[in-house]
C-alpha cells in the first residue's frame, strides 16, 4: 500500500466533503493544485479500470 499518494488523499478528502481550499490548506498547496491532484487520481484509476475490463462482445 502506498501511504504517500497525495492524489488519492486530495480525492478522498473532497469525496468526504472538504472544499478544494480546505484540502489545499491541509496539504500545503493551493486549492487549484489540490483539485488537479484529485483529477489526476481519477484519470489514473479510470485508466486502470478500463485496462482491467474484459470485452463482452
Amino acid at each position: 500500500m502506498n501511504t504517500d499518494d497525495d492524489e488519492r488523499d486530495a480525492w478522498q478528502m473532497h469525496s468526504d466533503g472538504a472544499s478544494w481550499d480546505q484540502i489545499g490548506i491541509e496539504m500545503g498547496c493551493s486549492g487549484t493544485t489540490a483539485q488537479t491532484l484529485a483529477a489526476e487520481y481519477e484519470r489514473r484509476t479510470d485508466a486502470a479500470a478500463h485496462g482491467a475490463q474484459d470485452t463482452l462482445f
